[in-house]
């Protein structure tokens, strides 16, 4: 794993490109939801999903790829082997029962979910999924201090390009990736490495 010292220096051009976090609470302060929908996130948040993460030590939420793809089965590697631990427990968004068709709800509740976990794992390959916007919350500083990264490296350079080639994701999360709080890997082997290192 790469150490602090050999990570580059944010600049005072990236600095400016990241929102604050009084305008990233301003974007989730500004949707809004219908009496029914505030009820769904309320029956969520009190609901049998909450109560099995709420007496752990150590809660683990998981963000990346979701879905039916190998990043996905990775990110579920790392959501089993933190939930493996003793007095902790891993969750994702998905695990709420949320649908696409609830896309409106999602900020909410993923933000709800931060609040409640210890640790905050991002489990990232690129920049393309949908899970894109979760990082930009991430980089509130009330949640930044329990975000971990686990980002994948590629063999060269054009492929790395390729996969992280979002100048909106990467102005959000070039702070996450550029610290003592990122681990990369290349393989399955890397990233179990990599969860381990984890608190």
């Amino acid at each position: 794993m790469d150490d602090e010292a050999s990570r580059p220096e944010l600049g005072d051009a990236v600095e400016e490109t990241i929102p604050t976090e009084s305008e990233i609470m301003a974007e989730i302060g500004d949707i809004r939801l219908s009496p029914s929908d505030h009820q769904q996130i309320k029956d969520l948040v009190n609901g049998d999903e909450m109560r099995r993460i709420k007496n752990h030590d150590r809660r683990y939420l998981i963000v990346g790829a979701g879905g039916e793809t190998e990043a996905a089965t990775r990110r579920m590697i790392v959501y089993d082997r933190l939930d493996e631990r003793r007095d902790a427990i891993s969750m994702r968004l998905e695990d709420f029962g949320l649908t696409p068709d609830d896309i409106e709800l999602w900020t909410r509740v993923f933000d709800i979910l931060c609040g409640r976990a210890t640790q905050i794992v991002g489990v990232i390959e690129d920049f393309d999924g949908g899970y894109v916007w979760e990082l930009g919350l991430l980089f509130a500083s009330s949640y930044r201090k329990k975000v971990w990264v686990l980002k994948r490296r590629y063999a060269d350079e054009k492929t790395e390009h390729d996969h992280f080639d979002n100048g909106m994701a990467a102005s959000h999360v070039n702070v996450l990736l550029t610290g003592k709080r990122c681990f990369e890997w290349r393989d399955v082997d890397e990233l179990r490495d990599a969860v381990d290192e984890l608190p």
